[in-house]
C-alpha cells in the first residue's frame, strides 16, 4: 500500500514545479502527524516536492493528535502555533492535518492531488517582493546576509534546523504497526531580530542544529509576523551537500 501511495503522488506531482524565472524558492509547509492516518499520503507528497527544483519544504510535526495513543517523536506545542497563527490570517475556524501551505500565502489538505496543485502554482506565478538571502557557512558557524532593501514593513527572520531524512516505527496510535517516512523534518526553529531591510548579517553557531538532530537550515522571510507571507528563504546543508 505504501509503495502504491508514494507512486500516487509523483504521479499527481510529476508536472506540478518548474524552473522559476526569478530563481525564486517556493516554500511549502506541510503540518503533520505521526498520529494521523490521514497523513502519510501528504507525506509522500511532500517527499516527493522536496527533490523539485526550486522547492523549499518544511514539515511541521504537530502535538494535538497525541492525545490519541502515540505521542509524536517530532512534535512541538510552537509547531502547532504556528499552524493555528496561519489558520487565524487565513479566516479559518480551526486546525487540521494534513494541512499544507505555500509561501505563506495559500493552504490546502495536503493530501488532496488537485488543490495543492494548483496551490504550487499560484505560489509560483504570485507577483511579489522577492528578497534573496545568501548563507555561507566555515563549518562551525554559519553566516545570514541580507541585502539592502525597499521593504514596506518590517520583515520577520525565521529560522529552521530540519533533519532531511527519517524513518519512524509507530508503536501506537492509527498509525500503528507502521514504518513512516519523514522528510525534511523541523527538529528546531527560532526568530531573529525583526529585519528593517537595511544590509544586515547574523552569525549562527551550527553546533546549535547538530545538537537538535538537524542536518539542514533554512531561513524565512516573512512580511510584518512569523507567520505573515514569505517573501524570501534560503537554504543549507550543514554537511555541504545540495540536497534541501
Amino acid at each position: 500500500m505504501k509503495k502504491i501511495i508514494t507512486f500516487a503522488a509523483c504521479f499527481f506531482l510529476s508536472s506540478v514545479v518548474t524552473a522559476q524565472d526569478d530563481d525564486r524558492l517556493t516554500v511549502v509547509e506541510l503540518f503533520t502527524s505521526q498520529g494521523c492516518s490521514s497523513c502519510p499520503p501528504a507525506d509522500a507528497a511532500l517527499r516527493v516536492l522536496r527533490d523539485k527544483p526550486g522547492m523549499l519544504t518544511l514539515s511541521w510535526a504537530v502535538d494535538y493528535w497525541d492525545r490519541l495513543g502515540w505521542e509524536d517523536t517530532f512534535a512541538h506545542p510552537h509547531y502547532s502555533m504556528r499552524q493555528a497563527a496561519y489558520n487565524k490570517r487565513f479566516a479559518r475556524g480551526g486546525v487540521y492535518t494534513p494541512q499544507m501551505v505555500f509561501d505563506g500565502r495559500f493552504q490546502s489538505v495536503g493530501s488532496n492531488q488537485g488543490d495543492v496543485r494548483e496551490a504550487v502554482k499560484a505560489a509560483q506565478s504570485e507577483g511579489r517582493l522577492t528578497v534573496k538571502p545568501t548563507l555561507s557557512s566555515d563549518g562551525a558557524t554559519i553566516t545570514l546576509s541580507l541585502p539592502q532593501t525597499d521593504v514596506p514593513e518590517d520583515v520577520a527572520v525565521v529560522t529552521v534546523w530540519y533533519l532531511g531524512d527519517a524513518k519512524v516505527e509507530i508503536g501506537d496510535g492509527e498509525n500503528r504497526g507502521r514504518s513512516l517516512h519523514y522528510t525534511n523534518v523541523v527538529r528546531l526553529s527560532d526568530m531573529l531580530p525583526d529585519w528593517d531591510g537595511s544590509a544586515t548579517s547574523y552569525t549562527l553557531e551550527a553546533k546549535t542544529g547538530r545538537d537538535a538532530g538537524a542536518d539542514h537550515f533554512a531561513v524565512l522571510l516573512q512580511q510584518g509576523y512569523y507567520h505573515g507571507p514569505i517573501i524570501g528563504a534560503a537554504t543549507l546543508a550543514l554537511d555541504g551537500s545540495t540536497r534541501r
